[in-house]
């Protein structure tokens, strides 16, 4: 297809394709003439993919740019894509600030180290979360979650919440069938955009279904409660 075809099937304008042309994020389309060039469905997986982390995201280039090199990249294998694209959905980076204006400064903390709260050892939450994954038989494959989940437990013990690996096993097997839900439709199939896409979009818009549904659930919980103790 021509540019102007794949500008309206993807509903990017040309001169953003250019853009992204020139930044090596959307890879050449294959030279007919000197002036003319075709595109493939590969090229509108490719801007549907940009097009969602620069909308839903607001991902600045340099990350985009980051992931679509791990993308073209042969060597990586699709898990290990996967992984980049969960840190990716996970901790998206600061949003590109150019042409608008600047954000509110960081809140410095100015209390001294005696008065600023304990935090927990996240030593002790990466065994527990270990813990759980062994107890459930499941491959330890993505250190940032692990992490991630290691350093909330921190924070709850920090708290004074009591928190170990049968907190992690309780919330592991809550979510399990609604992860193994998720991630079925992902499969070698498709393509590495699609994947890419995929994973990110799915763990954005299913992470925030599962912090609403948290705040329901635990509404009609407290609600269930008080109505049977009255």
């Amino acid at each position: 297809m021509k540019l102007s075809e794949l500008a309206r099937r993807t509903e990017v304008s040309p001169a953003s394709i250019k853009y992204y042309l020139r930044l090596g994020v959307l890879t050449p389309g294959q030279k007919r003439n000197a002036t003319t060039a075709t595109y493939t469905e590969a090229h509108v997986h490719r801007l549907a993919l940009i097009t969602w982390l620069r909308r839903e995201l607001d991902l600045p280039l340099a990350v985009i740019t980051e992931l679509t090199s791990a993308i073209d990249d042969e060597t990586v294998s699709n898990l290990e894509l996967m992984g980049l694209c969960q840190r990716t959905a996970s901790h998206p980076g600061v949003p590109d600030t150019v042409g608008t204006e600047a954000a509110d400064p960081p809140v410095s903390d100015t209390r001294s180290s005696s008065e600023q709260p304990p935090r927990g050892d996240a030593d002790d939450g990466d065994a527990a979360v270990r813990s759980a994954l062994a107890a459930l038989d499941w491959p330890d494959v993505s250190p940032t979650a692990r992490t991630a989940v290691a350093a909330a437990l921190a924070d709850l013990a920090a708290a004074g919440y009591t928190v170990d690996a049968d907190t992690v096993l309780l919330h592991a097997r809550a979510l399990e069938e609604i992860a193994r839900t998720n991630t079925l439709p992902i499969s070698d199939d498709l393509t590495r955009d699609e994947i890419a896409l995929a994973v990110i979009r799915g763990i954005t818009l299913h992470n925030r279904l599962l912090v609403s549904m948290s705040g329901l659930v635990h509404a009609a919980m407290s609600a269930q409660a008080r109505r049977q103790g009255g």
